[in-house]
């Protein structure tokens, strides 16, 4: 379980139609931004329990749309974390509670 009141990132920090990493206290989680709407998400791929960054850390957003996992091609989009396509077969991404407060993420 991961702890309320910890601050992720400012939402300036995450590109408009992307996505970046951030720490909770050891757990990995992908923050997602499309205008207004921040989402969180473990970083852990339904398919492979692998996370989904590259081997350099970056994250691979297709089209502004959706997360790629890396190491097998599992689409999730950046809304709802939902299975877009590849081998995720109709899995989504755990979904972590979050609150913007005064521009800055914190975990709920």
């Amino acid at each position: 379980m991961i702890s309320a009141g910890l601050a992720l990132a400012r939402v300036e920090d995450i590109p408009d139609a992307g996505a970046r990493l951030a720490d909770a206290a050891g757990a990995s989680l992908i923050l997602t931004r499309r205008g207004d709407a921040v989402r969180a998400f473990r970083n852990r791929c339904t398919h492979a329990d692998y996370p989904l960054q590259r081997a350099d850390g970056r994250l691979i957003v297709q089209e502004g749309r959706y997360l790629v996992c890396a190491m097998h091609g599992a689409s999730y989009r950046l809304d709802d974390g939902a299975c877009a396509g590849g081998p995720c077969n109709g899995g989504a991404l755990e979904p972590i509670a979050i609150i913007v407060r005064d521009g800055v993420i914190f975990t709920a």
